[in-house]
């Protein structure tokens, strides 16, 4: 039976409630940066390549992604605050689970859970925000719910610097779950007296499945394809699959009476430039929070503080660059905002191909403070510019697929950096070798030292660049020159260093030709005439 709609409380107490909701979304919303900071410490601890620690992030950005529209559909079947309550409720229990796993396979199933606990309360929350107050009031309510996530994200990487550093990685997780507990309480005490107004209809589980196997086997065939190369057979048997998979997803969802995604929707051409602009935005910042903070504390060997107190400078600027140029786009327009945000983040991510060990850290802020202007008016744009031409009725629906298309493009950014950085790295760990020896040739080292060095690394086929992310230092010194040992090994971290910080340049330059390629949406745009002041 379809409850009755509720009656708007008073707006005191309406947006009272807003802010109670926007406790527990702040939680689910902050993991999306907080762990990136703490990767490093992830990767040294269990002992991992780069390419399985992506997953740590990936589990939670991916199934957020997926499941975001198909949960917003079920919170409208079975009811907001039941399903934003309930996501808050496995967002706790998930993040125990990752601050006690006890190897990395325990920590992303545990993500992959805190990722469907995300994807269930984000759109609830969303709805109920809207219902929490009078309609005269729902701009300012729905403002609060944005700025909610994007100081989460702002602050991210320092709290999770500040924790990692202080207490260690697992705290990042164990903080979740005092203020899960306390956004529970508040939550039951505050809405006990809220009814949901639902709606009927079916969930397409069928193009859910189809959608999450294609985009899971798509990008662990990216990341597959670093070490076993882009023409390997098993490679390219799995990209076709998922493309395949993907193919038979938008067949089904032209066919299916309740869809997942209305592909219809995509017509109109600035909701689709407004869609990819989003994507390209949650490519970017996600592949640059999970490369930076490497190359910040594996070739500049900061302590995660000092790297996250860097990465703030970035995050921060998305905060502080929403409401300006959402200012600018109420009165002018969203199309040379828009423009802006691409040059910007095309020059800076240009400009990341100077990196290299020795980079100045005033300049690499600089670039980052640059990098998060130009993705924040992308943003914020992109938003603006998709919801201009959507009839109301199919807002809902326009807001969830954007929504969704952002956080895939998180998910797409990290498997993309990573992979960049680790083809670049293992293609050149040949040359790592070849540069080491010519090094160790030239020391002012006895030529038996150099002798037991040179045959060992001569034995080391498997070492590559990746190893020393993976937290595997330099194991063939172990044993060979007696005290001479640190000088070979201080020549070996210095070209490692820089044969690190090309791999990551790489991947910044992937983002500069994204940026570049995605610059293309834009001649979608069609002309629309901006709307006449209205006289008073």
């Amino acid at each position: 039976m379809q409850a009755q709609a509720e009656q708007h409380p008073s707006y005191s107490t309406g947006m009272r409630q807003v802010f109670i909701i926007g406790l527990g979304l702040f939680v689910i919303f902050l993991d999306s940066t907080v762990v990136n900071i703490a990767l490093p410490s992830m990767v040294d601890q269990f002992m991992i390549p780069l390419s399985t620690a992506s997953w740590i992030i990936n589990a939670y950005t991916m199934t957020v992604a997926i499941l975001l529209v198909f949960m917003g559909k079920a919170a409208d079947l079975y009811g907001k605050k039941r399903m934003y309550e309930l996501g808050l409720l496995l967002f706790m229990l998930s993040s125990l689970l990752c601050a006690v796993s006890s190897n990395v396979e325990l920590l992303i199933a545990a993500r992959v859970l805190q990722g469907i606990s995300g994807a269930m309360a984000i759109p609830a929350s969303m709805t109920l925000v809207r219902t929490m107050v009078p309609k005269e009031k729902v701009g300012m309510a729905m403002g609060i719910w944005s700025a909610v996530g994007a100081l989460a994200i702002a602050i991210g990487p320092s709290a999770g610097g500040i924790l990692t550093e202080a207490f260690g990685w697992r705290y990042v997780f164990y903080i979740n779950v005092p203020i899960i507990l306390l956004a529970i309480f508040l939550t039951r005490v505050s809405l006990r007296a809220h009814t949901d107004q639902r709606v009927k209809g079916r969930l397409d589980i069928a193009g859910t499945l189809m959608l999450s196997i294609g985009l899971f086997i798509l990008i662990y065939s990216f990341l597959r394809a670093q070490e076993s190369g882009w023409l390997n057979a098993a490679t390219i048997v799995m990209i076709a699959s998922s493309l395949l998979l993907l193919c038979l997803f938008t067949w089904w969802q032209k066919a299916a009476k309740a869809p997942l995604i209305e592909l219809s929707i995509f017509q109109d051409r600035n909701y689709l430039t407004g869609v990819l602009s989003n994507m390209l935005g949650g490519i970017l910042l996600m592949g640059t929070m999970i490369i930076s903070p490497l190359y910040l504390t594996q070739v500049k060997h900061f302590t995660t503080l000092k790297a996250s107190l860097i990465m703030t400078p970035m995050s921060a600027t998305l905060l502080l660059a929403a409401p300006l140029i959402g200012k600018i786009i109420d009165r002018y327009d969203s199309r040379l905002p828009i423009l802006i945000g691409y040059l910007l983040t095309l020059a800076s991510f240009t400009s990341f191909g100077m990196l290299d060990s020795d980079t100045p850290t005033a300049l690499l802020i600089l670039l980052l403070t640059c990098a998060g202007i130009g993705i924040g008016i992308i943003a914020v744009a992109s938003l603006t510019m998709s919801t201009s031409t959507i009839p109301p009725n199919k807002l809902s629906t326009a807001s969830g697929i954007f929504a969704m298309f952002r956080n895939l493009g998180g998910a797409l950014g990290v498997v993309i950096f990573i992979s960049i950085t680790m083809t670049s790295m293992n293609m050149n760990a040949a040359g790592l070798q070849k540069d080491v020896a010519h090094k160790i040739r030239q020391a002012d080292i006895s030529e038996a030292s150099k002798a037991a060095f040179l045959e060992r690394i001569s034995e080391a086929d498997s070492l590559t660049a990746a190893n020393k992310i993976a937290g595997v230092e330099a194991v063939f010194m172990q044993g060979v020159g007696g005290n001479e040992s640190e000088v070979m090994l201080e020549l070996y971290q210095s070209e490692l260093r820089r044969y690190e910080a090309y791999g990551i340049r790489n991947a910044y330059l992937g983002g500069a030709v994204m940026s570049l390629l995605f610059m293309l949406s834009l001649l979608l745009l069609r002309k629309k005439p901006m709307p006449e002041p209205v006289m008073k």
